[in-house]
């Protein structure tokens, strides 16, 4: 059995991802259930570095590239900034921040990074954790400053 684990190897916050949060009405779940031809009831994530990812995630170079090397994360390769994290700023606009968090874990540690993360992507109105592409929390209406636009 697996224990959901908010970090991933290359900097992303899985704790704000809506397949890792199963949010049924997010954008990036709906396109992720018609690629892999599943069901909402079918979908499950429980992070980066469990046996258990997204379908999105199962194929990730950047994990098996970390994984491979022996690393606890990609902000402890001497090789950082690699070229493949140069390069998921134009992925999608919620990958920009993976060099900045990679910079963190490593200068500050990954206890710190999840506290940090855990308050950059909670609504301060009524706690909800936000996704990464609300803006605006569903459950009170609060604005989500985290959020970033599609």
């Amino acid at each position: 059995m697996s224990h959901r684990n908010p970090e991933a190897f290359c900097g992303l916050y899985c704790g704000a991802c809506p397949v890792y949060l199963k949010r049924a009405d997010d954008w990036i779940v709906k396109i992720v259930l018609k690629e892999h031809g599943l069901a909402f009831e079918d979908l499950h994530c429980e992070g980066c570095r469990s046996r258990e990812l997204s379908p999105s995630c199962q194929d990730c170079p950047t994990r098996d590239c970390a994984k491979s090397k022996g690393l606890d994360s990609c902000s402890s390769c001497d090789q950082m900034p690699c070229t493949r994290i140069a390069g998921f700023a134009s992925v999608r606009p919620h990958c920009k921040e993976v060099a900045g968090n990679l910079t963190f874990l490593r200068d500050k540690g990954s206890d710190a990074w999840l506290e940090a993360q855990a308050f950059q992507w909670q609504c301060k109105a009524c706690g909800r954790v936000g996704s990464w592409y609300e803006t605006v929390c569903s459950a009170c209406g609060g604005l989500l400053p985290a959020g970033y636009e599609p």
